[in-house]
């Protein structure tokens, strides 16, 4: 099964981060700019499980969550410290 995150996804996700940050900025942060993705796949993930009912779903959910777990070690491995997406669109 092929999960896709679409680039439109993520775009929409630092256009919200930007927002919360009080501008318009296009450019954000390293590390921000890291936790996006993370987050984005928090919220799939939660979507998935919320329909849990069907086995697609969670084989999907379990994809995205081995991903996830990729993009946090990365992201503790650059930044040094854990990825907290608490806050995040």
């Amino acid at each position: 099964m092929v999960v896709r995150v679409s680039a439109s996804d993520l775009e929409y996700g630092r256009r919200i981060a930007a927002i919360k940050a009080g501008s318009r900025v296009v450019r954000l942060s390293p590390e921000i700019d890291d936790l996006i993705p993370i987050a984005r796949l928090e919220k799939r993930i939660n979507q998935l499980m919320w329909n849990r009912d069907r086995p697609d779903n969670v084989l999907a959910a379990r994809i995205l969550v081995r991903e996830q777990a990729r993009l946090q070690l990365a992201y503790e491995r650059r930044h040094g410290k854990p990825a907290d997406t608490k806050g995040m669109p």
